[in-house]
């Protein structure tokens, strides 16, 4: 019981890092230091909120059950990234600006966020199921 205590308030601290570290990252959480160029829609909120809860889930699972189960699951990083492409700023991402350019990704990627949002959180949820199924 002390063991699933402990696992519990690690899933849920990591939770709570997650949403201040990419709220903070992605500008949804507002902050005078950065200034996100498109405007916070509810999606974005709703994926970030979302999608720290699984990723906490996830990471106090795993730790419960790391003697258990040995191989790390892909399916929750590539959640993860997709969540985070989801609900952050196209235009302030400067890596995807540097591959594909700042028109290309108004034009191609952005309508398409709220089906990378719906996939991603889909994704972590299959990776939380699978690992309680372990």
């Amino acid at each position: 019981m002390k063991n699933k205590i402990k696992y519990a308030l690690l899933g849920l601290g990591s939770s709570i890092a997650f949403f201040v570290v990419f709220g903070g990252i992605t500008a949804i959480i507002p902050s005078q230091f950065y200034i996100r160029m498109i405007p916070t829609t509810l999606l974005d909120k709703i994926f970030l909120a979302s999608s720290s809860a699984l990723l906490g889930a996830y990471v106090g699972v795993h730790y419960y059950k790391k003697k258990i189960v040995k191989q790390c699951n892909a399916v929750a990083t590539t959640g993860g990234i997709g969540s985070f492409l989801a609900f952050s700023c196209p235009i302030c991402n400067k890596i995807l600006v540097l591959l594909f350019g700042a028109a290309s990704l108004m034009t191609y990627f952005e309508p398409y966020r709220p089906v990378v949002g719906f996939m991603s959180i889909g994704l972590l949820a299959c990776a939380l199921w699978w690992r309680i199924k372990q």
